[in-house]
């Protein structure tokens, strides 16, 4: 390298199928400390839940924080999204990007590869643990699942029993034998389950898009939503739905809450920063039974 010559900017990109906590995570190396001007780029479909102390300014598609980070969800591909948030910040110290839940980590870790700005840093797969089999044996969502793993060369592993790490360990190992594997403590937040509401409201649904065995859409709004109603619903199609998150305005009290709904089980916490209106995300399998869950949440 020259002396004209910039540095080049290294990207991690951090993987995980819907639901494995990758947000969580993220959001833990913001709090714990991120190289200086650091750019972040979420190319999923929830919002990063940071703690409104360290946020400067915020808009619809970027959060500036307290240390100098940037933090992006924006529009259209991800190399289109990296090349705007790029504009805006010229030279971050570091690029971290946190990948769709249904994403191929390599794939994107192509973009550095490829890349006269960019050096690939790593590739880290968070997996939960409590699902890990189930979601490898799936033949629907096996392969992906298994994809991930093979392109990380750090796993991260969650929500495990620490009697179970050694055997978890050796069959990871069957994915991917030369990743680094680490076991988190899990950190449960405060969170309450639903309680009952009386009263039914109608937001409107609207779809997004539709991939392969994936469908994907959302519900706006700024009326209020009965939580008991909407947990019923996700509850009876919780053999289609895998992952749901976003803020709700909650009936009767006028309060945005955090949803987060993977593995089955929907919780709910107090959201210290949040839009003034309803953004939810479903995600599913493609078929009849999620256009139907679709419609029902569309009538809602």
């Amino acid at each position: 390298m020259t002396t004209t010559e910039s540095p080049l900017i290294p990207l991690t990109v951090i993987g995980g199928f819907l639901g494995a906590g990758k947000t969580t995570y993220l959001n833990r190396l913001i709090q714990g400390g991120l190289p200086k001007d650091a750019l972040i780029i979420v190319n999923d479909f929830g919002d990063i839940n940071i703690d409104a102390a360290l946020i400067d300014y915020r808009d619809d598609s970027i959060i500036q924080l307290s240390n100098g980070c940037i933090c992006c969800t924006l529009g259209g591909t991800l190399a289109e999204q990296l090349a705007q948030a790029l504009r805006i910040r010229a030279a971050p110290g570091a690029i971290l990007i946190e990948a769709s839940g249904v994403a191929n980590p390599a794939r994107i870790a192509d973009i550095a590869r490829i890349s006269r700005r960019l050096r690939l840093a790593g590739v880290v797969c968070i997996i939960d643990g409590s699902q890990a089999r189930q979601h490898a044996e799936s033949p629907l969502i096996g392969g992906a699942w298994q994809t991930q793993l093979a392109a990380a060369d750090r796993l991260l592993v969650n929500r495990l029993n620490p009697a179970d790490r050694q055997e978890s360990e050796k069959w990871l190992k069957q994915f991917n034998s030369w990743a680094h594997i680490e076991y988190e403590i899990e950190r449960t937040p405060d969170s309450v389950r639903t309680q009952p509401s009386p009263r039914l409201l109608k937001p409107k649904a609207k779809r997004l898009s539709s991939h392969g065995h994936w469908h994907t859409f959302s519900l706006r709004g700024r009326r209020q939503i009965d939580k008991q109603q909407l947990e019923a619903l996700m509850g009876a199609y919780k053999d289609v739905l895998f992952r749901a998150k976003g803020f709700m305005l909650v009936e009767h009290t006028n309060n945005i809450e955090l949803l987060q709904f993977t593995g089955g089980q929907l919780h709910w916490q107090n959201a210290l920063r949040a839009p003034k209106e309803t953004q939810l995300v479903f995600i599913g399998i493609a078929g009849e039974r999620f256009r139907n869950f679709e419609q029902a949440i569309a009538s809602i």
